[in-house]
């Protein structure tokens, strides 16, 4: 087994092992279903949970690969980063600043609208985490930002209100 990008295949395994956790651990233990509900309350999250699991595996098979990479070396050249997978593959090891303030503030954008969910209202906190999403990844078009927070939050509310007859909050 090669594998071609490490942290695809780490991310993979902790997605499918927190999947496998959430899936039989935490939903049944935090969520109780009733007896005389047509569309059990676990339904939603159990669907998310399986569509992760299934990703985390499709992450896995894409992050490893069969093939064997054949490395030709010149005998004038003696150095020892030719050998180095990363520039074998063109992969970078090192992440650049704006690529860690964005993580930053990426999370920075989720924990505060869970404290808008907490505290304020769940539409609120939704339409903080998409446009503050938004704007942290570097989408800068209004019109762009506002189409998209509505039509998912649009879309939420069709869902959980109209075809699944749940409520949130």
């Amino acid at each position: 087994m090669n594998i071609v990008n490490k942290s695809d295949f780490i991310a993979s395994i902790v997605l499918f092992l927190t999947g496998i956790i959430f899936y039989f651990i935490i939903i049944p233990q935090e969520i109780i279903p009733e007896d005389d509900a047509v569309i059990g309350p676990d339904l939603l999250p159990n669907i998310c949970i399986i569509l992760i699991t299934f990703l985390s595996i499709l992450l896995f098979f894409k992050s490893i690969s069969k093939v064997e990479f054949k490395v030709t070396i010149d005998t004038k050249k003696t150095d020892s980063s030719i050998l180095d997978s990363s520039t074998i593959l063109n992969i970078r090891n090192d992440f650049s600043s704006i690529e860690i303030k964005r993580v930053f503030f990426l999370l920075l954008t989720i924990l505060i609208s869970i404290l808008l969910f907490i505290y304020l209202d769940v539409l609120v906190a939704s339409f903080f985490l998409i446009v503050g999403s938004c704007i942290v990844c570097g989408l800068r078009k209004i019109w762009v930002i506002i189409a998209l927070s509505t039509s998912l939050i649009s879309l939420a509310y069709f869902l959980l209100y109209k075809v699944l007859g749940t409520a949130i909050g």
